[in-house]
């Protein structure tokens, strides 16, 4: 057998392995013994999801300050996303993850910047549009406020979000019930 021989054989020994390995995810999946990233992530450390009750869920959002961020309806800020939508745009898993681990997936549309000013000034907020002369951002007071870029000491775009994890900070129970009732936010 030939050095080419051997290299194809090998190969084709991989290709045949990677197959088998794809199938056997894909029966594991489909019986339910494999779950992708998301529903890994919203099973975590827990043997069952517990069913959410809509109500309690918008006690604990009318409770907890998400208001001070988001807006739901005519009620809340502007500076965070509106969720008054958020059902119709995303899964229960994904809306999970949102609030176990809201640094997993920030759009950029969502992101917060950070400037400082020639002076010294420190300010955070949410980018509303930039172009070669100035940057325009809405401030936690809900203020739209324009920075001429010739003033900036330093400009840079956050990574992570500014919501904080509800992690060790809400029960299995209340995230379910913050859940469902975001699922059923569906806008007019």
């Amino acid at each position: 057998m030939t050095k080419l021989q051997r290299t194809a054989l090998g190969a084709a020994a991989l290709c045949g392995l990677a197959v088998a390995l794809a199938e056997a995810a894909g029966r594991l999946r489909a019986e339910g013994a494999m779950a992708s990233p998301a529903v890994a992530l919203a099973k975590a450390g827990q043997t069952e999801t517990p069913a959410g009750d809509a109500s309690r869920g918008q006690a604990l959002v009318e409770s907890s300050g998400c208001f001070d961020c988001h807006r739901i309806g005519d009620r809340g800020s502007r500076l965070g996303p509106n969720l008054s939508d958020i059902g119709s745009r995303r899964t229960p898993p994904r809306l999970q993850q949102a609030l176990v681990a809201p640094d997993e997936e920030v759009l950029p549309e969502n992101r917060f910047v950070r400037i400082v000013t020639k002076d010294g000034a420190t300010i955070t907020g949410k980018l509303l549009n930039q172009d070669a002369i100035s940057v325009q951002l809405i401030n936690p007071k809900e203020e739209l406020k324009t920075y001429l870029r010739a003033n900036l000491r330093e400009y840079t775009i956050l990574d992570k979000g500014l919501m904080p994890s509800v992690q060790g900070k809400l029960t299995d129970q209340q995230v379910a019930d913050i859940v469902t009732y975001l699922r059923s936010l569906k806008g007019t």
